[in-house]
């Protein structure tokens, strides 16, 4: 999970340098509310490919801490049997 497509492709080149295979990406936007970024571990988690949950943000726009009370509310509400992997750099960090 990232946002902005530029993050995204750069994410996904580093996994596959490193021998991983995305396999998806979903980008939150600079405007993403803490009930999205649930939506969003939903809908990555309901991909059986999936095997570990990265999570790469840059917040400009985009405030980190939102996105970090959703993932806690999501990991909350969900039951994660994956490994999650943060990285939130910006603004309210």
């Amino acid at each position: 999970m990232v946002n902005g497509a530029g993050l995204a492709m750069a994410t996904m080149d580093i996994i596959e340098l490193n021998g991983g295979s995305p396999a998806n990406f979903l980008d939150v936007g600079g405007s993403a509310t803490e009930q999205q970024v649930i939506e969003a571990f939903k809908i990555i988690t309901s991909d059986p490919s999936v095997k570990c949950l990265l999570v790469n943000i840059f917040g400009g726009i985009m405030k980190c801490d939102v996105i970090a009370a959703g993932i806690v509310n999501a990991c909350k509400e969900l039951t994660l049997e994956i490994p999650l992997v943060v990285r939130l750099e910006g603004t309210n960090v």
